[in-house]
C-alpha cells in the first residue's frame, strides 16, 4: 500500500490527516450523516451528526452543496470559508472526532485561556480539515480547519486559518439568524493573521448560550424535581420593589416567580 507523506502542520491546527475519514472527491459534496460520540450544543438546539461539506461548511440537519454564501440562510452553519471548492483538482477534505487525551487536553487549554471566566474540561474535539483544496476557479489554494470542542454541556468553536488565496464569507449562523456572526476580513490575507482572541490566523466563538442570556447553569441552584413544585424561600441580599411593595424574599416556582 502507498505511503503519503504526512502533511504539513500549520500553527495552531490540531493534528490531522492519520486516522481521519476522507470525503468523497465530488464538486459541491459532502459527507454522509456523521453520527456524534459526543451531542454538541449549539445555540438551544442539541445535534447529535452533522455533515462536513466541500463547499467549507458544516451543517447539523442536512448536507449543503451551496459554495455562493447568503444571510439568513436559514440553517445552522458554521462556515470556515463558504465558497465554491472543488477537490476532484486535488487537496484533502477529512475529519474526525476526537477524544485522545493529548487532543482533549490541548482544547482544553486554549478554551480555559480564551474564556477564563467558563469552567470547561473537554470530552470531546471534532476535527474537520480542508488541506489545500482548489477554488474551482483555478485560483489558488485554501487550508482551513473548524474544530467543535464540547463537554456535552458548553460548546465553542475553533476556526484556523493557513493559505487562504481568494477572500469568502466566514463565521456562523443560526435559523433565525438570531445569533451569526460573519468574520470580517476584507482581503483573503487577513483571515491567516487576524483574529478575535489574540491568536494569529484563529478565531474562537461559545455557541451554547443563546443571545440575550446571561450565563446560567454553573453554580446555580436546582429545583427539586416536582410535579408543579417550587423552590424553598430565597433571601434576597438586595430587596426588590416590584409595583409599591418591597420584597426580601421570592420562589422560583416551575411555572413562574411568586414573591412572598
Amino acid at each position: 500500500m502507498e505511503k503519503h507523506p504526512a502533511p504539513r502542520m500549520p500553527a495552531n491546527f490540531l493534528p490531522f490527516g492519520d486516522g481521519d475519514i476522507v470525503n468523497p472527491i465530488s464538486d459541491d459534496g459532502s459527507s454522509e450523516a456523521i453520527y456524534l460520540q459526543q451531542p454538541f450544543k449549539y445555540f438551544g438546539c442539541t445535534y447529535n451528526q452533522i455533515y462536513v461539506n466541500n463547499n467549507g461548511h458544516l451543517t447539523f440537519t442536512e448536507p449543503l452543496s451551496a459554495y455562493v454564501p447568503y444571510l439568513n440562510a436559514g440553517i445552522d452553519i458554521i462556515a470556515g470559508l463558504w465558497t465554491d471548492l472543488d477537490n476532484r483538482n486535488g487537496g484533502t477534505i477529512s475529519y474526525r472526532e476526537d477524544t485522545n487525551s493529548a487532543v482533549l487536553a490541548q482544547v482544553t487549554q486554549a478554551v480555559n485561556q480564551y474564556f477564563p471566566n467558563v469552567p470547561f474540561t473537554a470530552t470531546s474535539a471534532f476535527v474537520a480539515t480542508w488541506d489545500s483544496v482548489p477554488y474551482i476557479s483555478g485560483g489558488g489554494v485554501v487550508t482551513f480547519q473548524v474544530v467543535l470542542v464540547s463537554n456535552g454541556d458548553r460548546s465553542f468553536i475553533l476556526i484556523n486559518y493557513d493559505d487562504v488565496a481568494e477572500t469568502a464569507r466566514a463565521g456562523y449562523d443560526t435559523v433565525d439568524s438570531v445569533n451569526s456572526f460573519t468574520i470580517p476580513a476584507a482581503s483573503a490575507p487577513e483571515l491567516s493573521s487576524s483574529s478575535n482572541i489574540n491568536v494569529n490566523g484563529r478565531w474562537s466563538f461559545r455557541v451554547d448560550v443563546l443571545a440575550n442570556f446571561l450565563p446560567f447553569g454553573d453554580g446555580d441552584i436546582v429545583n427539586p424535581i416536582s410535579d408543579e413544585g417550587s423552590s424553598e424561600a430565597i433571601y434576597l441580599q438586595q430587596s426588590f420593589k416590584y409595583f409599591g411593595r418591597t420584597y426580601n424574599q421570592i420562589y422560583v416556582s416551575s411555572r413562574l416567580f411568586l414573591f412572598g
